[in-house]
Order: C-alpha cells, then sequence, then structure tokens
C-alpha cells in the first residue's frame, strides 16, 4: 500500500508542477498571438494612413502644378496682348497717328475739313537729306523716335551755340572728325532747323548767348547761302523739373526764349514756336511728356514733328 501511494503520490506533483507550465505557455501563447495581431493592425493603420497622406500630397502637387500652368498661359497671353498693342501702336505711318490723334471727332465740320486738307498736304513736306538738324540731346531724341533716318543729323549731347561752330563730331568716311559747318559745305542742304539753349541757361551773360546764336546763323548762310534757316523756341520743363532747379527752370526758358525771337527778327530767319504746341495751359511741359522733366518722350516728339509739318 505504501509504494503505490508513493507512485500516485509522485505522479500527482509530476502533473501538478507541469499543468501550471502548460498553463503558462498556452496563456502566453494567446497572449502573444493578441499582441501581433493587434500589431499587424496598428500597422495595417499607419500604412493606411500613409496612403491616405500621400494620395493628398500627390493630388495637391497635381493641382499646384495644374495651377502654376494656368498662371504661365495667363501671365504668357498678357505679355503677348501688351507686345501686340504696343505693335500696332507702333506699326504703319507715325505721322498718321499724330493726326488721328489731333482730330477732334469723326464728325467733320466744313472747318474741320479744311483743316484735315492742310495737314495732309503737309504730310508731303519730306524730311529727306536736304534738311539738316542742329541741336542737343533733345534733337537727338526728336530724330530717334522720328525715325529721320534720311536727314543731316548734326544733333550732340550737350551741343550749345558756341561748340555748334567748332566742335568735331562728325564722322568722315575716312574716320576722321570735322565741324557740322565743314560736313555742310558739301552737302545739298535747303532747310536747317536749330533748337539751342537748354545748355546755355546757366550762363551768366545772356547777351553773349544771342551775340553766338547770330555767329552761328552767320557760318551757316557763308556755306549754304540760299538755304532756308528755322530756329525753333526753347522748349520749357515741367512744372516739378523747373520748380527744383535753379537753372533749368521756366523762368530761365523764357527769358532766353525771348533771346531767341530776337535773333530770328534780325538776322530774318524763320522763329517757329514750337512750345505752343507742346506745353500745358500753364505753360509747363506736361510731367507725362517726360521721364526726366527735360527730355520729351516718343508722343510729344511726334506732335513735335507735326507742328514742323505744318509750318514748312
Amino acid at each position: 500500500m505504501y509504494r503505490i501511494y508513493t507512485r500516485r503520490s509522485r505522479r500527482l506533483r509530476f502533473f501538478s508542477s507541469f499543468i501550471p507550465l502548460v498553463l503558462i505557455l498556452v496563456v502566453g501563447g494567446f497572449i502573444g498571438n493578441r499582441i501581433i495581431q493587434n500589431s499587424n493592425k496598428g500597422n495595417e493603420t499607419i500604412l493606411g494612413e500613409a496612403n491616405q497622406i500621400a494620395n493628398v500630397v500627390q493630388n495637391e502637387t497635381k493641382n499646384e502644378n495644374e495651377n502654376t500652368i494656368i498662371n504661365n498661359i495667363e501671365n504668357s497671353t498678357t505679355d503677348n496682348n501688351i507686345e501686340n498693342s504696343v505693335n500696332s501702336n507702333t506699326s504703319g505711318n507715325n505721322d498718321n497717328n499724330v493726326i488721328n490723334e489731333d482730330k477732334p471727332n469723326d464728325n467733320k465740320t466744313e472747318d474741320n475739313k479744311t483743316d484735315d486738307n492742310t495737314i495732309k498736304n503737309n504730310n508731303k513736306v519730306k524730311f529727306d537729306s536736304s534738311v539738316a538738324f542742329i541741336g542737343d540731346s533733345r534733337t537727338q531724341g526728336f530724330i530717334m523716335y522720328n525715325g529721320l533716318k534720311e536727314v543731316e543729323d548734326y544733333s550732340y549731347i550737350g551741343l550749345m551755340v558756341d561748340t555748334a561752330i567748332t566742335k568735331e563730331f562728325i564722322k568722315t568716311n575716312d574716320g576722321n572728325k570735322i565741324t557740322l559747318l565743314q560736313d555742310m559745305k558739301n552737302k545739298k542742304i535747303d532747310r536747317v532747323y536749330i533748337m539751342l539753349g537748354v545748355n546755355e541757361l546757366g550762363w551768366s551773360y545772356p547777351q553773349v548767348f544771342k551775340a553766338k546764336y547770330e555767329e552761328l546763323i552767320d557760318e551757316i548762310r557763308k556755306v549754304k547761302p540760299e538755304c532756308n534757316i528755322y530756329v525753333q523756341s526753347i522748349i520749357p520743363m515741367t512744372k516739378s523739373k523747373s520748380d527744383s532747379d535753379k537753372i533749368y527752370n521756366n523762368k530761365n526758358v523764357a527769358k532766353f526764349n525771348k533771346l531767341v525771337e530776337e535773333v530770328a527778327e534780325e538776322k530774318n530767319v524763320t522763329y517757329l514756336d514750337v512750345k505752343s504746341v507742346l506745353v500745358n495751359k500753364d505753360g509747363c511741359l506736361p510731367e507725362e511728356a517726360s521721364p526726366d522733366g527735360v527730355h520729351i518722350d516718343k508722343s510729344y516728339c511726334e506732335k513735335w514733328l507735326n507742328y514742323l509739318k505744318n509750318n514748312p
């Protein structure tokens, strides 16, 4: 009996010690499996969220690229419109553009018809190689903006009534430089237009300006005794420029223009009041007509040319 009991006791002790181990393994396996499943679900959730974010970013990028393309197309179209507008405004006959601008309306009265005919007739006046212009940088701009490529260009930056006689700035075919009077001597010139005086506004003795202007006219007549000489009024400054400058102001311009008129009368040459078609009611160059208050923009250079055509 004792042996049998002992054997049973040993068996019970063995199973009693083994069962907890099995339970631990089973429970541990179950818990581990749940953890793995939850982990996989978490990974799937993270991957799903990541895919959603990627799709949103991709869509936003696509939309941004599409917007960029649309903006580029719109900008390109705008630039082309601007360019086409500029080309259409500058193409064709600039003189006709000025004439159309001067017409008050399309319903012409008899007086308007007469004026238009006068303009058309005067537009036949040619500004070719038989015409010479003497002047400073303002005249340079006038010739350039109006495309007067055939005229004899005797303009020079900073030119004055005294240096116009002596300065050697005309290039010859052999590369040398001569005065405008030397060059004029060998050219067939019928008309000479002069506009000088801006650079002389600071001269202390205005009468010297008048004397040198008369001397220039005398020298031109020596080389071209048969040509017609036109002296043009000095164009005033804009109000902002005039009010801010002690020298280049409209008070001085008015004083020197009086001297130019005296020169024209005493030397029996034609005085052209160019300023009359360029200034506003205050006698100033309009602000929009000049980038710096002194030099004239393209549209006002065209008005200047139109005035010359109407006063041949």
